[in-house]
């Protein structure tokens, strides 16, 4: 066999393969024979179908079925001759025989070859933060306010009350889609409704029946409802105040911790501690992988960047199927996930790259300690444990991601760091 390879573009290459002897006439005789006893025809037996007729009729299958195979393992054993790993899945441009012997051509892609990853001019941010005292105070409000309850009140209705109406809109005296509501909580001053109709509920009592008239925005979201006016004929049924619990012994009970208000308090901050570590790795991981990315131009083949673009742009479909948004007939065009597709597939290659030039490997430890960092938010940890370390997906995946982590502290170790304190609040919206 013979192979010859031409440069066609900076990754497009050609490659041309010989295959001498390649003795098709009489691989398709020997194939046709081995299927004769299984051939039925309508006046023989079977296996007594006569060759010339088989020929005629299986003739021209089997011939591509010889062809094929030949062209899969001269394939491959071509590529392994020239240690050539494909970026792209070759076509075949053309082909002949001549006598005994089969030559084609194939077009294909390779990927770049990268010298090195050059970040010694790269200068990074890196972001740190703490969880304070003023933090855990705020989180602890935020629980108050997810178990907060609502206390009727005889007084009008002010600012933050929440008053429960039944309401029917109209248009010229026309009941329209989608204005009638009953048993609606409006918190006034949420702008959950219109801040126009919740203006007009400050001071409404229990009981009392009201007309609010407003005029829809010109940006409405409803479009047939855009710059009209409306009135809405409203009946109070409750005004309310909110209650929130008190920060004691029963409000950590009610949040699953024993060991009263300093309990709580403490398992709050682990858990804020936790979540923001993960955010921190998070955002300079980005920080890190961008700047690698911007730093270094590489010539990328197509293939993999159309692949991935097709990913992501399923990907983008499957997010809004789970949302219950019916994607049929949608205007996804692949060419809005190109620039996405282009910079993870530069990246996966930089990154291999660097993990193949420091040999780079997943240490034991530092995976052990990562799944007892995910096992650790379980009730049962050690049930956590034994799943990742006994399923092999669960266990590659944490390899991986031990990896990435590996040659994210090589990045920061090769570039210029300086610190940006940041607090809890700034972080955890950075990765929101």
């Amino acid at each position: 066999m013979q192979v010859t390879v031409e440069n066609v573009s900076e990754l497009g290459r050609k490659m041309t393969i010989t295959v001498e002897d390649a003795n098709i006439e009489q691989a398709v005789e020997k194939r046709l024979v081995s299927i004769r006893p299984t051939v039925r025809m309508a006046g023989f037996r079977p296996g007594k179908v006569p060759m010339k007729m088989l020929v005629k009729t299986h003739g021209p299958s089997a011939r591509r079925d010889v062809i094929d195979q030949i062209v899969q393992d001269s394939m491959r054993e071509a590529f392994t001759q020239e240690n050539v790993n494909p970026a792209s899945p070759p076509h075949i441009d053309s082909m002949k025989e001549e006598d005994s012997t089969l030559i084609y051509t194939l077009n294909y892609e390779i990927f770049p070859e990268i010298d090195a990853v050059k970040v010694d001019d790269i200068k990074l941010e890196k972001t740190v933060a703490e969880v304070s005292d003023e933090d855990v105070d705020k989180m602890l409000e935020t629980l108050r306010e997810q178990r907060m309850t609502w206390e009727p009140l005889k007084r009008a209705a002010k600012e933050e009350d929440g008053v429960t109406i039944d309401f029917v809109g109209s248009i010229d005296g026309e009941e329209f889609q989608g204005g009638k509501g009953q048993d609606v909580l409006v918190v006034i001053g949420n702008n959950s409704m219109l801040p126009e109709f919740e203006q007009q509920l400050v001071g409404v009592k229990p009981n009392q029946e009201l007309t609010i008239s407003m005029t829809f925005p010109e940006d409405y979201r409803a479009e047939h409802l855009r710059g009209k006016k409306a009135d809405f004929a409203v009946t109070v049924k409750q005004v309310a105040k909110k209650k929130l619990p008190k920060l004691d012994k029963e409000f950590a009970e009610m949040c699953g911790v024993e060991g009263g208000l300093a309990a709580l308090k403490k398992e709050v901050r682990s858990n804020m501690e936790r979540e923001l570590a993960a955010a921190l790795k998070n955002v300079n991981k980005r920080k890190a992988m961008d700047s690698v990315a911007a730093n270094n131009e590489i010539a990328l083949p197509e293939a993999p960047v159309e692949r991935e673009a097709n990913y992501l742009m399923e990907q983008a479909k499957n997010n809004l199927r789970n949302q219950g948004v019916n994607v049929e007939g949608l205007p996804f065009e692949l060419s809005n996930f190109n620039e996405n597709a282009e910079k993870r597939v530069k990246l996966s290659l930089l990154i291999g790259k660097i993990i193949s030039d420091n040999n780079i490997q997943p240490e034991e430890k530092r995976v052990r300690e990562a799944i007892e960092a995910i096992a650790a938010s379980y009730e049962d940890p050690e049930d956590v444990m034994n799943y990742y370390m006994t399923n092999q997906d669960k266990l590659s995946e944490i390899q991986m991601m031990v990896v990435e982590d590996t040659v994210v502290e090589w990045i920061y170790d090769n570039v210029k760091v300086e610190e940006k304190a940041s607090s809890f609040s700034e972080v955890m919206n950075a990765v929101a």
